[in-house]
């Protein structure tokens, strides 16, 4: 204290900006090495991050617009207390009640003529779950009595141009089977859709206070629809459904799939775990990016400061000036990563894209891969770590002392005697002499990179992480790709149409929406609708005659192809066979008194039902798959002819289940459709001429049930089914043997032919001559049935084909999409990874600068300088690229069987040209930075 002013030493704040500036102007250098990683670093998180999550937000807007809502699971004719207990559980997102009313046509149409499916839906059903997969969303949900809301493809039927809320529209409901509405219902609003709804035009909504006009209560019995977790997949979400919701001994069916975010998550990474692995992974590698710089010139770095701690700096001055360079360099480092990623994610890659992506749902404008949150975490994790590291510096110069810190070396060397000191050294004499100088360089670049074991192995592993970051997205990225699922299909897939009707209420073209991974022919049509105007014995889907030009075609690998057979036949079983199909779920017939009463008794299905041939080949996989699982099947009944099997499209509750194990033995027999000549005489018939009728039919002897199998069980085999997915059809699986025994001739069901790569083209012209020739005869092969006014004209069912070559080219634009838009991601990993090598080297050639004018002082030449920098490089180069083709290739080879395992169309590879030009990469930029180093210093 002097003369009562307090005296504060060096408090100068001009000076202290003045040393910041000047320690920031020495370490240029360096600091813009920094600003570039801090640049990178934000660049490359806001990317990665920001496409992926881009990416699985597109698809599960895709999925739910396509499927016309974001449920992905339901729980079938449930009352109140059902909804309730659903709401209240923990991994149920959202939850929401529907009703399916009936149908609706305009008021002066003819019947059928474009109907409009009506349905009800509760509050959180409408917003949460059904009207996030719509677009252009005008009006609101009906809420008074009259009032209505309708699909734009629905009121272009009606004939409504311009719709305007609160026009009047009239309709004819039809609710169940034989009740009739002339209603006049009032306009609430109208949305566009995406999803193919089969015959209709859509779904109309009417509000819950017409609903109860009608006499009804959407709290007696509803459908529940559900948003579980992401992370659960469909198995999970069934079982827990059933055993928190439903209950087991219900009679009430759950069905479930995977969520489409779930399902986009593992198409991308396989799993959530693995996403949030690799995001790990990522964040470590941007870690790397930034410490490296700083750790590599932290010796430096305490030097500088110690020697100002030694003349008297505060530690908050140290403080001031240090972190002064680092925040002058992290706002342009910060601006212009912004600046970047913004314009990579708003402008290059939409441009990129062309309009490319989900260009039938809605617009590419669907893709939102920039996000602003993004941008601000990936900045603020960057600033955080560059300070993090800074303060790292300033925490060493106050915790040594002003001695210490001024001789400070990363390296800490013994001198002194002792076991592992320079003494031990001395008893190993080496005679240098006799090395080449070549030699020396090679060994004083070793010395120069290991000085620090700690900070060498942390760069090395730093490196490794970074290229293996990069190249196991590679492996992903190519083994995920969706031409994967294309390849994986038949060249050419062959298979009957649906009947005239059948196509009219849109049947049986389902597979030209849907997704190629996807079974193209699992339809929602029964085979009474299939087979409507062939309903005889000798019908086949596909002729003898188109068969045998079809395999005779040249270029046609007939060891590759598949032909499946069988027949079309109506069943007989017993009542305790039939158990599982009559209760609610899967077969639309009635479980009869008599039934009840007996067991034993035997019913027919009503509909015509598949009965499929298996090849040797698919009988040795299913037995080697029930044996596996010890299920309760007769696959000795179903090998020796005796036996037959019920296949289900996972169509039964648990308690269905236990009744298909007891069903094991039960009787069944197969009759023959009519012939075609007493089919055409019964449908010309009348009434009292049919009840004359002898009927001609054949009886098969009495078989066993061999079991129920589930399709969708995992691991099931690959068994091709012909067409199948309708809860009103049966479907069997019968043995050679076993159909030798059926009175009937074995048609062609279904077909796939392979044919050679270079004859492909020719193979498609063949097949489509024949299939032109082949409806070309069937249009011409017309039966009239009915009688009187009744009559009407059929003609045979044709046949189609689905080329792979056609679905190559209908999924170029999504695959080119999405290669670019992961692409994207590899390539700023590559990036990042090679720029995280360049810092290394050119980080650790300004930390050395006095140490390179020392040696030039004893004699060193420039060249022998950049051989010595090429040296140390190259031992990052080489150490690197042993751990990649090691450690590495055991890596990818986990990551693919992994990704194999969630995905069945996963192509394992092994990423040979990326890793050999990774490692070349690296390589090059040794040699071309110490050139160009060496030459500017």
């Amino acid at each position: 204290m002097m003369n009562g002013i307090q005296f504060i030493p060096n408090n100068n704040r001009s000076v202290i900006r003045m040393l910041s500036r000047e320690y920031e102007r020495y370490n240029r250098g360096r600091n813009r090495i920094l600003m570039g990683a801090v640049c990178l670093c934000i660049i490359t998180l806001t990317m990665v991050f920001g496409i992926a999550v881009g990416k699985v937000q597109a698809e599960y807007l895709k999925e739910a617009r396509a499927a016309g809502t974001t449920a992905s699971a339901s729980i079938g004719g449930a009352g109140t207390s059902v909804y309730q207990k659903v709401r209240s559980l923990g991994y149920v997102k959202q939850a929401g009640r529907r009703v399916s009313v009936g149908w609706a046509s305009a008021a002066k149409s003819a019947e059928g003529d474009g109907e409009i499916t009506i349905q009800l839906l509760d509050g959180p059903a409408w917003e949460r779950i059904i009207s996030p997969a719509y677009t252009d969303i005008h009006g609101h949900y009906p809420a008074e009595e009259q009032e209505i809301m309708l699909p734009v493809r629905a009121m272009e039927v009606l004939g409504i141009d311009g719709p305007v809320e609160g026009m009047k529209v009239g309709l004819t409901v039809s609710i169940g089977l034989f009740r009739k509405e002339q209603e006049e219902f009032i306009l609430s609003g109208w949305y566009t859709d995406y999803a193919d709804l089969s015959a209709d035009r859509g779904i109309g909504y009417i509000s819950e206070a017409k609903y109860k006009a009608w006499g009804y209560d959407i709290g007696n019995e509803s459908d529940i629809l559900i948003c579980q977790s992401d992370s659960m997949d469909w198995r999970e979400t069934e079982e827990r459904l059933y055993q928190d919701a439903v209950g087991k001994g219900s009679d009430l069916r759950v069905t479930a799939c995977n969520t489409f975010a779930g399902d986009a998550v593992n198409r991308m990474t396989g799993s959530y775990e693995m996403a949030i692995l690799g995001a790990l992974i990522i964040l470590s590698g941007m870690f790397f990016l930034i410490h490296n710089v700083m750790q590599i010139s932290m010796a430096k770095d305490v030097r500088q400061m110690g020697l100002l701690n030694t003349i008297g700096t505060t530690k908050r001055q140290l403080h001031r000036i240090y972190l002064g360079q680092i925040l002058r360099l992290l706002v342009p480092g910060v601006l212009s990563g912004a600046v970047l990623s913004a314009f990579i994610l708003l402008v290059l890659i939409p441009e990129m894209l062309g309009g490319q992506y989900l260009s039938n749902y809605g617009g590419a404008e669907g893709l939102r891969i920039f996000r602003p949150g993004i941008l601000a975490a990936a900045v603020g994790f960057a600033v955080l770590l560059t300070l993090l590291a800074a303060a790292g510096v300033i925490c060493r110069v106050v915790n040594v002392s002003c001695v210490e810190s001024m001789n400070y070396v990363s390296a800490r060397v013994s001198i002194q005697g002792g076991k592992g000191g320079i003494r031990k050294g001395r008893l190993k004499r080496t005679d240098y002499r006799r090395w080449s100088a070549g030699r020396e360089l090679w060994y004083m670049a070793w010395q120069n990179i290991s000085r620090n074991k700690g900070r060498f192995l942390l760069t090395v592993f730093s490196l490794f992480l970074g290229l293996e970051a990069f190249l196991g997205t590679i492996v992903i990225t190519k083994g995920s790709d969706y031409s994967h699922v294309i390849e994986s299909r038949p060249d050419f897939l062959i298979a009957g149409e649906f009947s005239d009707w059948g196509q009219e209420e849109g049947y049986g073209n389902e597979y030209e929406t849907r997704d190629a991974g996807e079974d193209p022919l699992e339809t929602e049509g029964d085979n009474f609708v299939l087979l409507y105007g062939n309903r005889y014995d000798e019908f086949s889907p596909i002729s003898r005659e188109a068969r045998e030009r079809l395999l005779s075609l040249d270029g046609v690998d007939r060891k590759k192809s598949y032909v499946m057979e069988g027949a079309y036949m109506l069943s007989t079983m017993s009542g305790k066979g039939i158990k599982p199909l009559t209760t609610p779920g899967i077969l639309g017939i009635a479980e009869t008194k008599k039934a009840r009463e007996s067991e034993a008794s035997m019913m027919e299905v009503f509909s015509e039902n598949v009965v499929q041939i298996l090849h040797d080949e698919e009988l040795l996989e299913l037995r080697k798959y029930v044996q596996e699982r010890e299920l309760p099947v007769d696959m000795d009944s179903l090998a020796d002819g005796t036996g037959v099997m019920i296949l289900h499209d996972h169509r039964l509750t648990p308690k269905q289940e236990k009744q298909a194990m007891a069903s094991v033995g039960e009787p069944v027999y197969f009759t023959t459709l009519q012939s075609k000549e007493d089919w055409i005489r019964w449908n010309q018939a009348t009434g009292e001429e049919r009840d004359v009728m002898e009927d001609t039919r054949k009886q098969s002897e009495t078989l066993t049930l061999s079991g129920y199998l589930d399709n969708r069980e995992e691991g099931f085999p690959r068994i091709r089914q012909t067409w199948h997915g309708s809860e009103g059809t049966v479907y069997y699986l019968i043995s050679e043997k076993g159909f030798e025994k059926l009175p009937t001739e074995r048609k062609t069901l279904y077909m796939e032919l392979n044919a050679d790569e270079e004859k492909e083209a020719q193979v498609k012209a063949g097949i489509h001559d024949i299939i032109s020739w082949e409806n070309q005869r069937r249009r011409r092969n017309k039966t009239v049935l009915g009688t009187g006014s009744d009559q009407e004209e059929v003609e045979e069912a044709g046949i189609f084909c689905i080329s792979k070559s056609d679905i190559r080219s209908e999924a170029a634009d999504t695959i080119r999409g999405s290669r670019r838009i992961l692409g994207c991601i590899s390539i700023v990993l590559l990036l990042a990874g090679l720029t995280n090598y360049f810092n290394v080297m050119v980080t650790g050639i300004f930390a050395r600068r006095k140490e390179f004018e020392v040696m030039e002082s004893v004699g060193m030449t420039q060249r022998q300088k950049r051989r010595l920098l090429i040296a140390e490089g190259m031992y990052y180069c080489m150490i690197v690229g042993v751990l990649l083709l090691t450690a590495g290739s055991g890596i990818w080879k986990l990551i693919s069987l992994y990704m194999k395992g969630k995905l069945s169309y996963f192509a394992c590879g092994y990423p040979l040209w990326w890793v050999t030009g990774t490692i070349t990469g690296l390589a090059v930029i040794c040699i071309g930075l110490s050139a160009v180093i060496s030459e500017f210093e």
